[in-house]
């Protein structure tokens, strides 16, 4: 059976296409940098990248839940039979279409799995916290508190919960919540990885309009950084610090803490 794997330069997707490929599956990587193209704002390569799949992975980004619904509906035309849909923990407050993506995954398909993760480890290394922190001098100004706690996932996690619902039996029509093993404060976060290959090395809280005006003078949309700003909020009221254990029900072992996370990806 073939799957393609949409994002497949993103974070979670290459190691889902590195994982794939790596059992000699058939397996197709699609982005907007790959060799085979997908954007979600072009629907003209849609049908070309879906060609021959059976099972699809796909990310909804922020903002963009509209369009993957789209894709959803086009894949399921194509005869896809099985999805991984990835959302956001938190997501579904911060950007409604999370939610109709979602839902229309479970209309649409024989068999599907979402995956609501946290924010991820990778998030300080090369993910939207570093993007900010490497336009500001290492310093990560975000409009949470000091003691704003976070169950950060590493994304290795991710992608292993993802080739399972993707290959294995026992996950359609789960609905995974996936943290860390704990919660930290992005100061603490931040003080395990400074010294190291982490762009981030300070952290600075700041108001709504002060992250508001830093991003969207990074160039990033309106509607991304409202999102964000959503996702900031619900961590600030704590909804964000929940440590769940689907990580162990999906995998039958413990999520990789932070520290190994530092110690492994940024050293």
């Amino acid at each position: 059976m073939s799957t393609l794997v949409t994002g497949a330069t993103g974070c979670v997707g290459r190691l889902v296409l590195t994982a794939l490929h790596s059992r000699g599956l058939s397996v197709t990587g699609a982005s907007r940098t790959s060799g085979v193209h997908l954007d979600w704002t072009d629907t003209s390569d849609w049908d070309a990248a879906l060609k021959g799949a059976e099972r699809v992975f796909a990310v909804v980004p922020v903002g963009l839940g509209g369009r993957v619904v789209g894709f959803l509906e086009r894949a399921a035309e194509a005869g896809v039979g099985r999805a991984v849909l990835v959302s956001a923990m938190g997501g579904l407050s911060a950007d409604p279409e999370y939610a109709r993506a979602e839902r229309r995954a479970a209309e649409l398909f024989d068999t599907w799995t979402v995956l609501r993760p946290n924010w991820l480890d990778q998030d300080f290394t090369e993910g939207v916290f570093a993007r900010l922190a490497r336009g500001r001098g290492g310093k990560l100004e975000l409009p949470v508190r000091k003691g704003t706690a976070v169950s950060f996932v590493d994304a290795r996690d991710v992608a292993s919960v993802a080739v399972a619902a993707l290959l294995e039996e026992g996950h359609h029509g789960r609905e995974y919540e996936l943290t860390g093993p704990q919660a930290l404060t992005f100061k603490q976060v931040v003080r395990m990885t400074r010294g190291t290959e982490s762009p981030v090395w300070r952290f600075k809280p700041v108001d709504e309009a002060g992250f508001y005006f830093r991003a969207t003078d990074r160039g990033w949309g309106e509607r991304y950084v409202d999102a964000l700003n959503e996702r900031f909020a619900a961590a600030v009221a704590g909804r964000a610090a929940e440590v769940t254990g689907d990580v162990r029900a999906a995998l039958g072992r413990d999520p990789i803490p932070v520290a190994r996370f530092v110690r492994e990806c940024t050293l």
